[in-house]
Order: C-alpha cells, then sequence, then structure tokens
C-alpha cells in the first residue's frame, strides 16, 4: 500500500482485558484531518462494539491513537478507520483474557530495514495462536546508509534507509518511522497481532545512554537532549501504545498483568542509563543501567507482584557473555557478535556485563522471588539458559534472535550453518555453565508459552533475509518446569 490516505495502514497495542488502543496516520497536506473509527466483533464491521470520531493533526504527524475503553475480555476484534472519502483496511486484535490459565505470545527485535526482509513478522502474523507480539526494541534503526566503521554496513538488497542521512531531527526520525511502516510484512504484522513495545538503542542512537550516545556528536548534531527529545516524540506518535506516565514522555518501563498468571515487567535500558565505560569506572556501584527511578520502581513491582510467573522483559542479555582467555573460535565469535569488549580483555561495556554492581542487585532481587524468567533480545543470537548467582542460578534467560540484523554469519561471512558456526556454538556452551543451547547465526522470533505448571519456548527461524521468503523452521524449544531454575529440552 504505497499511495492513498491510509499508506501506513493500521495498528493496535498495549491490550489490557477491557481496553486497547487503535492507531492510524493520515497522508494529507491538511493542517487537521477528522477520522472515524469502529471497533467491531466481524470483519465486515456490522457487529459494532464501539465507535466514535478523532482527529489527525499535523503537530501529530497526523497519527491518529484511540485508548478504546469498557470493553468485554478476550474477545477477538476488528477495527478501521475512515477519513477523507477514503477507508482504512480492516485489522484484527485482540484483549487480553480476564484471568488465564494459558498465555501465548512471540518475542523478538532488531529489524533493521537496510538489513534484509521482515520474513518473521509475516511469520508471526499468520499465526493463530498468539494474544499478542512483545516488541523488545529496535523497532526502526536511526542509521544512515553510509554508517560509521563501527557499524555494519548495509546488506546492499536494494532497501536503502529514507532519509538517506542518520536521523537526528524530528523529521527524520518521523521520515523513518514512515518507511517502516510501509513496508508490507510491517502491516501484516500490524494487522494481524495488538504490539507491547519497549525500545533499544536504535529508536534513540546507536550506543545512547541518559547523557548522550556513541553515534551522538553534538557539534554536529546540536544538543543530545534534543534529539532524543525528537526520537520519543516521533516513537510514541508512530507506536499503538500508552503513555505509563503521560506527563513524562522519556518513561517506557512498566508493568502488563495477564491475570494470576504472570505478569511482565518491561525495562528501559538505555535512555537513563549511565555512559558505558571500561575498568575500573565499570565497577563503580554508583553506576546504573536503570536509572534510580527504574530501579527502585522494578524493586518494589517484583516484591509485590502476586502473579505465579515474573518476566522481565530486558531489551539486552542480562547474563554474563564474555570469556577471560577465550580460545578460538570462540574468541572470534565474541568479539564479532560484541559479547565482549573489542580489546579482547574484558566485558562488552554495552550490556548489562558492563554495569556489574547494579546488575548484582538485580539478580540479588531476582533469587527472593520463585519462578523469574528474564526475555532479552539486542546480541542477534538466539539463547537459552540461566541467570547466575555465585555461581548458583537465580532466574532462567531467554534470548530471542534478530528480525533482520546481522548475526555472526553475515560478520564472518560464511553459510549460516557452516562448520565454522557450529563449532563456534559448541565452543559457547562448553564455556559457558549458564548456556544450555545457543544458536548463532539464524533470524526469527520466539514464542513464548506460559501455564501454571510450565513455561515452554520455542526458537522459530526463518530460511533468510536476502529476499522475501515463507519457510521457517523450529530450531530448539526448551521448558522451565514451575519451581525450578532450569532449562528441559522439550519435544
Amino acid at each position: 500500500m504505497q499511495g492513498g490516505v491510509f499508506q501506513h495502514g493500521v495498528a493496535s497495542g498495549d491490550p489490557l482485558t477491557d481496553a486497547i488502543v487503535l492507531w492510524t496516520q493520515v497522508t494529507t497536506a491538511d493542517g487537521s484531518v477528522p477520522v472515524t473509527w469502529t471497533l467491531a466483533r466481524d470483519r465486515d464491521l456490522k457487529d459494532v462494539v464501539a465507535s466514535g470520531e478523532a482527529t489527525a493533526e499535523a503537530e501529530h504527524d497526523h497519527t491518529v491513537h484511540v485508548d478504546v475503553r469498557n470493553l468485554e475480555s478476550s474477545q477477538e476484534l476488528y477495527y478501521g478507520f475512515s477519513a477523507l472519502g477514503s477507508e482504512s483496511p480492516v485489522a484484527r486484535t485482540r484483549l487480553l483474557p480476564e484471568n488465564p490459565d494459558r498465555i501465548r505470545f512471540a518475542t523478538c527485535s532488531c529489524a533493521r530495514f537496510d538489513a534484509g526482509y521482515f520474513n518473521a513478522y509475516r511469520r508471526i502474523a499468520a499465526r493463530e495462536d498468539l494474544n499478542f507480539l512483545l516488541h523488545l526494541g529496535d523497532y526502526i534503526y536511526e542509521t544512515s546508509n553510509t554508517p560509521p566503521k563501527n557499524q555494519v554496513p548495509s546488506a546492499n538488497i536494494g532497501r536503502p534507509f529514507e532519509p538517506q542521512g542518520e536521523c537526528v531531527t524530528l523529521d527524520d526520525y518521523r521520515t523513518r518511522y514512515r518507511q517502516y511502516r510501509r513496508d508490507p510484512d510491517i502491516q501484516a504484522l500490524h494487522h494481524a497481532i495488538p504490539l507491547i513495545p519497549t525500545i533499544d538503542d536504535h529508536e534513540l542512537a546507536d550506543g545512547a545512554w541518559g547523557g548522550g550516545a556513541d553515534a551522538h556528536d553534538e557539534s554536529r548534531y546540536g544538543p543530545w537532549s534534543e534529539r532524543k527529545a525528537a526520537s520519543f516524540q516521533a516513537r510514541w506518535e508512530w507506536h499503538a501504545a500508552r503513555k505509563p506516565n503521560p506527563d513524562d514522555w522519556s518513561r517506557v518501563f512498566r508493568s502488563v498483568k495477564l491475570g494470576d498468571l504472570a505478569e511482565i515487567f518491561l525495562l528501559d535500558i538505555r535512555s537513563r542509563r549511565h555512559q558505558p565505560a571500561l575498568e575500573p569506572e565499570m565497577s563503580d556501584p554508583s553506576r546504573s543501567m536503570l536509572g534510580a527511578e527504574q530501579r527502585d520502581w522494578l524493586f518494589a513491582a517484583l516484591d509485590s507482584s502476586t502473579a505465579a510467573w515474573k518476566l522481565v522483559g530486558s531489551p539486552s542479555i542480562m547474563k554474563r557473555t564474555w570469556q577471560d582467555n577465550a580460545g578460538e573460535p570462540l574468541a572470534t565469535a565474541l568479539l564479532k557478535l560484541k559479547l565482549m569488549d573489542e580489546d579482547g580483555e574484558g566485558p562488552d561495556e554495552d550490556q548489562w556485563d558492563g554495569y556489574p554492581v547494579e546488575r548484582r542487585a538485580v539478580l540479588e532481587r531476582l533469587d527472593r522471588l520463585d519462578d523469574a524468567v528474564v526475555l532479552s533480545a539486542d546480541i542477534h543470537v538466539s539463547l537459552a539458559g540461566e541467570l547466575t548467582l555465585d555461581d548458583h542460578p537465580v532466574a532462567v534467560e531467554i534470548t530471542a534472535p534478530s528480525l533482520t540484523s546481522q548475526n555472526l554469519d553475515d560478520k564472518l561471512g560464511v553459510e549460516r550453518r557452516d562448520e565454522l558456526i557450529l563449532a563456534s556454538e559448541q565452543a559457547m556452551v562448553e564455556a559457558f555453565d549458564h548456556i544450555d543451547w545457543c544458536e548463532l547465526a539464524s533470524h526469527g522470533y520466539v514464542v513464548v508459552d506460559v501455564t501454571s505448571e510450565r513455561l515452554r519456548a520455542e526458537w522459530w527461524h526463518v530460511e533468510g533475509v536476502r529476499e522475501r521468503a515463507d519457510g521457517e523452521e523450529r530450531g530448539a524449544a526448551f521448558e522451565v518446569p514451575r519451581g525450578e531454575i532450569r532449562v528441559v529440552a522439550a519435544s
């Protein structure tokens, strides 16, 4: 859908048992446009449960957000918009069940537009068994078509970024979101399932932290505060999401309650952290990945949660990923995947490894809980294992692969199941007691299936991303038995 009034499709997000956020964008030169919306039980929008009128304003990039309340729980619903004599696509959404005995959702991250086609989004959209998609960040990439040397160059498959340069201004970020939302696979995703998103650094800038970013040069781009505000504004405009605090545009962290069965604690580990640093500054007790406000919220929320499963959504991996004196091929794999510092002599300062004191505090808090699982992503690998504190496990961690961003095979210039890749995977499992399984070269997503007895994770890998394709395969399946801190291979 490359033209017309609704060329960016529609979307839904942040489902509750009795509410859903509906979204669209109107392509127009007018300053203000009335938009009508309809939510119904049928795809023809005849059995209406709610309807109304909103306004697409130029000051919000003509995006429309409707938070529909007082709905009946556990419904599959359909919705659409109309404006300027045109009708939007009709899309499906789902509310959360009131007190479920089972929840099934997908997790994913790292959708770099110029690195490949979003085949995994298309496969998620085709599923009929998911309540929602938990997006763990890097929904967009802000980088340019000619990125700096520390970033992987484009895959050169005919998908250049818009705008061509790095996103810095509000118009830049809006243009990038518009490009993503014209993609047919992204539209298929949003037309099929509601999103619950958090952020990673590329929604802001590569290597973002509270007061700047690795990729931000103030002498060239101006104040970081202005760029940060622009990136957040565009994000809120282009997602079907509620602000956890309407008065604080920078707050993303929040929890999502799934009845008594589970509660998801979504983190922002980029926009509030201290600047990444090497030792000895790395181990300064005052340094934080979360920021004081978010850390206090997380600890209080975990302590007060009565859910059977506590699920922590961390955009980046929480477990240790560097190995002292790693031999080959492990050393090269860890360096290429940015799982240890570029000098090979310590942790990568950009991950949780780079904030050891606060990570220990988080692990100590998880150690006080029953049935805690961390859902992470960002590092472009599939991984299952445990989080350990002083060599004893405190929680399971499930790490999702990238949607398109470059994996180890891309970075080494070899085939996906090359002998070097297989040897690197074996070396990683042998070197890390807390890693039970890994796959370093496939794109895809994870399906998380939660019941009162167990949590099951399935890694689904697409056949490739260099062209549009429908093939996928299940790479692995593991279960976490209730009351145990371990992953068990599942059939």
